[in-house]
């Protein structure tokens, strides 16, 4: 008996070794994305893990792993006949598989490499390594104009109605300052994803202080949904040439979407974009089948090409004033937005992502006002707030909580009014 739970332990440990995250390969897949595929193997007879991502690293050794031995096996079958090192591997248990990141042979080409494995019987999916980016951009011009999204959204009258209690937002970006003072007030809880230990950044910190800024606290800002659940999953990482700017690849944005549908999040905020991405969109399509809301920004083309915007469902957004060729967008503020930037301070911020995060804000207060939140469906939301802003201009949060009493209420003579 001492010597099966010998054995036992020795394979528990081996298959934990093989989480273990190798600084120069994470480097590497940071630097040079078109050096790695995505694998996706069939993993139906292992028993769940525990939570997205769980290893050792990050979650404790009490952690479950969960991938079932024939997988395994598999696995090492695929590195050694196609000449591959496996760097980051782990179970999604919503799609029932086992994705593994593979590093090529030198000299591979991987659009041939990608068309063998997808023929390869054994192999469920087969992609790129794709990477995607944070949309926005900063620049430094303190003080001025303050919080005007909060008006053109209505927000101050909408507060009277609701503050997000009780609604969660996963935020999928890079890692927040929750040491801000602005977010002492907050219900913040973070994950990271990135496979290292990552600094507080300027983009994940200003979209959750456009949410969740702490109100009341006669301090700084007020966020839209400051009683709002807020889940920081950190799957994205800030370039050191260009710190405002931030990437991600697949792997780190798929296992926070694992995290945030585990969560059962009702909003999932992705403030970034890139390119057609098979397993991204079909973690979203899943949780979409479960009522979440995923709300996405606009790329700067105004095109809502590529992942996450051009997958059906998802709410595009993109800031008011901005040109795009894009259908059924909805338009917030997304320009001069004053937020919240590492460390301890205030900026003003513009982009789509903005924007995006004003809408996640927006619908939290939506869907803390109605009863029987997981029951809304994502096109009752989108078409609940179109109708706020007929004329093409922001979506107004105060009328879409309001609704016949908008005018009372929101103090807007000739504001659409709409069904409460």
């Amino acid at each position: 008996m001492k010597r099966l739970v010998t054995l036992l332990g020795m394979v528990i440990l081996a298959g934990c070794m093989q989480l273990a995250r190798d600084t120069a390969d994470e480097t590497l897949i940071r630097t040079h994305p078109e050096q790695f595929v995505v694998i996706t193997l069939p993993n139906t007879d292992a028993m769940p893990s525990s939570r997205a991502g769980s290893s050792p690293r990050e979650y404790g050794s009490t952690m479950q792993y969960a991938v079932a031995p024939h997988t395994r096996a598999m696995a090492r079958e695929l590195a050694a006949d196609y000449k591959l090192k496996s760097v980051r591997e782990w179970p999604i248990t919503q799609l029932r598989i086992h994705c593994i990141v593979y590093q090529m042979h030198t000299g591979e080409s991987q659009p041939d490499l990608l068309r063998r494995l997808r023929a390869d019987a054994r192999v469920e999916s087969a992609q790129p390594l794709n990477s995607f980016g944070t949309l926005s951009s900063v620049y430094n011009d303190p003080y001025a104009g303050l919080q005007r999204s909060l008006t053109a959204m209505g927000v101050p009258e909408a507060h009277a109605l609701s503050r997000g209690k009780g609604v969660s937002i996963a935020v999928i970006d890079t890692a927040v300052d929750v040491s801000h003072a602005d977010l002492a007030g907050s219900h913040i809880t973070t994950s990271n994803f990135t496979g290292q230990r990552e600094l507080d950044a300027a983009h994940g910190t200003a979209v959750t202080g456009v949410i969740a800024a702490t109100g009341g606290n006669r301090l700084g800002i007020v966020g839209i949904a400051p009683e709002a659940q807020i889940h920081s999953l950190a799957a994205c990482w800030s370039e050191r040439a260009n710190p405002t700017r931030a990437v991600c690849d697949s792997f780190s944005l798929a296992v926070a979407l694992a995290s945030a549908i585990e969560r059962k999040a009702n909003i999932v905020n992705l403030s970034l974009g890139g390119p057609s991405d098979p397993l991204l969109r079909r973690l979203v399509e899943h949780g979409l089948a479960r009522h979440m809301i995923f709300v996405a920004a606009l790329p700067s083309d105004g095109v809502a090409a590529g992942f996450p915007s051009e997958v059906p469902g998802v709410m595009v957004v993109d800031a008011v004033g901005h040109e795009h060729s894009a259908h059924d967008v909805l338009l917030a503020p997304g320009t001069d937005v004053l937020t919240l930037v590492p460390p301890n301070g205030y900026d003003f911020v513009s982009g789509s992502s903005m924007a995006a995060a004003n809408v996640s804000g927006g619908i939290a207060l939506l869907l803390s006002h109605r009863a029987h939140v997981d029951a809304i469906r994502v096109n009752e939301i989108r078409d609940v707030l179109t109708q706020t802003a007929p004329d093409g201009v922001s979506i107004n949060i105060c009328i879409a909580l309001a609704g016949r009493q908008a005018e009372q209420r929101c103090g807007r003579s000739s504001a659409a009014q709409i069904s409460p």
